[in-house]
């Protein structure tokens, strides 16, 4: 849970009492440049670890679907054991969190390495194995970095517009460390790429050295600036004196607490379903574009294409939900993707300008599903809030990212094991039977519409409108008065 017993709650009352700090322009600054770290590592690993796995290292996707989910699944449960242990973590020159984010960037970022690596081993468990523990152990250095970097938002300062303005600063940086991220790692990809026609078996394939290269390249490339990016962190900022942070809530007792919210339960559901769906596809394009489109060698560009329309039009998708709510944005933006999903059952290969078309259309709904749930989720808050009078941030963001994840692990290994059981993919074969292509057709259309319609009825059920939202936030400001620093 990114944020939960890692922030160790962020209730605004005990917060209130504390003295205001604002913070300079260059902390902020140096507290976004943090969230590089996570942003640059996780868009790789999102949309080309499915394809490096299968196509470079020459795992079935049986393992493949079995490393992805597993690691996924042990993320997902070292967030609390690692908030935990920085509850108990006490430093008086560097801070609580500080030392965090010291100490786990050179692990993560040589774990990040040794993850694109393809070991010489014979044995096709030994290969399993040593993915599967790479791929934990980077997920654990991650951990031990994003969970106190997500946390020192509530040590920054008291004040709720700096935190506001630090977190704004963030995610600037993360939307924009999102495109580096794909462009550097296609352009790298892209560039040592010289796959000739196909002939022979696995063992005759001259170009995949070189495409192993070029990984371990690109894994450099992206490591080496996200760890400097979390020691400018380190570097830059302070934890400031005197903010007493209350003790989180247990694993359970903080999900009895968010599960009483009815209107978070139905935000997850929606988000859960969301997310699902976009994962399928973005977990899916490179080998689609492979397999389908015949076009292995310009996949990475494809995948700039489907983030560069994503990221451009969140800010067109925020204003939008201003003037028309955020429910009939979502669902909106949504059905703009549905045309695109439904062509990539038909599309042949001669039609490459087409297919360009389709993926940006494509990322038209991925930004969407991004934003919308996201920007729900502080109205969520604020009526907890007002209806339990407790206001447990971290709870409620903590078990909205352990959702996150765990979609991420499910949509990879379910797509990864249909490869094999109805495509009948074959590993390290130099070509893949037909089944492949209808199997990626299908996965890329029928699944992801259905998820997303689905996310829909929750949406309908979700009970917080634009009204509704606005009257909460006028009474918790009544509630807390003046103190209040809106």
């Amino acid at each position: 849970m990114d944020v939960s017993q890692a922030s160790q709650a962020s209730e605004s009352k005990p917060l209130l009492a504390q003295s205001e700090v604002r913070l300079t322009l260059g902390r902020k600054i140096c507290f976004a440049i943090g969230g590089a770290t996570s942003a640059l590592t996780n868009t790789v690993i999102a949309f080309f670890l499915s394809i490096f796995l299968l196509e470079v290292a020459e795992v079935e996707p049986l393992y493949v679907s079995v490393i992805v989910f597993a690691g996924r699944f042990w993320d997902a449960i070292t967030d609390p054991i690692i908030g935990y242990l920085c509850s108990r973590t006490k430093s008086k020159r560097f801070g609580q969190l500080r030392p965090w984010l010291f100490f786990s960037v050179a692990p993560m970022a040589a774990t990040y390495i040794a993850l694109w690596l393809v070991p010489n081993f014979n044995n096709t468990g030994e290969k399993v194995v040593y993915y599967l523990v790479m791929y934990c152990a980077f997920q654990t250095a991650l951990s031990a970095y994003h969970v106190p970097f997500t946390a020192l938002t509530m040590h920054l300062s008291t004040k709720i517009s700096e935190r506001d303005s630090a977190t704004a600063f963030r995610m600037a940086v993360e939307l924009a460390c999102t495109l580096i991220a794909a462009i550097v790692q296609g352009v790298i990809i892209t560039s040592r790429f010289t796959k000739p026609e196909c002939v022979g078996d696995s063992e005759s394939k001259p170009w995949l050295k070189a495409e192993r290269d070029a990984y371990v390249v690109a894994a450099f490339a992206i490591a080496i600036p996200s760890a400097i990016a979390g020691l400018v962190t380190f570097f830059g900022v302070r934890e400031q004196p005197g903010i007493t942070i209350p003790k989180p809530l247990s694993v359970w007792k903080g999900l009895r607490f968010v599960l009483k919210s009815r209107p978070y339960i139905y935000l997850t559901m929606f988000y859960l379903f969301s997310w699902l769906g976009t994962q399928v596809v973005a977990g899916n394009v490179a080998l689609f574009i492979e397999y389908v489109m015949g076009l292995r060698g310009d996949f990475s560009k494809f995948i700039i294409v489907l983030l560069v329309v994503a990221c451009a039009f969140v800010p067109g998708w925020q204003m939008f939900s201003v003037k028309y709510g955020k429910a009939r944005t979502f669902v909106t933006g949504v059905m703009f993707s549905f045309p695109a999903l439904i062509a990539l059952l038909y599309i042949t290969s001669d039609l490459v300008p087409l297919m360009y078309a389709l993926v940006a259309l494509a990322g038209v709904g991925i930004s969407v599903s991004y934003l919308i749930p996201w920007s729900m989720l502080p109205d969520v808050i604020d009526d907890a809030d007002l209806e339990f009078g407790e206001r447990r941030e971290s709870l409620f963001y903590a078990f909205f990212v352990f959702f996150q994840k765990f979609s991420i692990g499910v949509a990879l290994g379910m797509t990864t094991v249909a490869l094999q059981v109805f495509g009948g993919y074959k590993t390290g074969a130099c070509e893949q039977p037909e089944s492949v292509n209808l199997t990626l057709r299908v996965l890329m259309s029928a699944p992801p519409i259905v998820l997303q319609c689905i996310s829909f009825y929750f949406v309908w059920k979700y009970p917080i409108s634009k009204t509704r939202a606005l009257a909460t936030r006028k009474a918790l400001m009544e509630r807390r008065g003046c103190s209040v620093d809106s």
